[in-house]
């Protein structure tokens, strides 16, 4: 009954580590997009696109706004580093919130945000959103099926 037991329990570990680092990774690479991808000169395009005038002030408040809920999501993210220490039923679900609802969030304005950075940028800008919007889907997906299979939490 023991071995039972710490299986389980080092199944949990492997499952929290690949969590813990999947996680800081998609925050990077979100950080990435939000920083590097989405400037003003993609904001604007996005504003001009819509026929609003794209103006210092529009601009500003649109990626001040976007930015703020994105670091947001990168606090979550970074959340995730505690399932090395700790696999509590808790975090599993949190982190698998804010994978589904960042893939969502994320992908409601996607169309838009990736037409606009091929137009400033470069199809290669457009590749952090893309992880970013796969990656966390996979996760989620991941989550769940362990959650279904297991009948529990960090694959216990």
């Amino acid at each position: 009954m023991e071995t039972i037991d710490q299986e389980k329990e080092l199944r949990a570990k492997k499952s929290g580590r690949f969590i813990a680092y999947a996680s800081v990774l998609l925050a990077v690479i979100y950080a990435i997009y939000l920083f590097v991808a989405l400037d003003n000169s993609v904001v604007a395009d996005i504003l001009t696109s819509h026929h609003i005038d794209a103006t210092k002030n529009a601009v500003g408040n649109f990626i001040n706004s976007y930015r703020l809920t994105g670091i947001m999501y990168l606090i979550a993210y970074m959340c995730g580093l505690i399932a090395i220490w700790n696999q509590h039923t808790y975090l599993w679900w949190f982190l698998f919130a804010v994978y589904i609802s960042q893939a969502f969030y994320t992908a409601v304005n996607a169309g838009v945000i990736i037409q606009s950075i091929n137009h400033v940028k470069s199809g290669f800008m457009t590749l952090p959103l893309w992880i970013t919007i796969i990656g966390s889907l996979a996760l989620a997906i991941y989550m769940l099926i362990i959650s279904i299979k297991r009948k529990s939490t960090f694959n216990r």
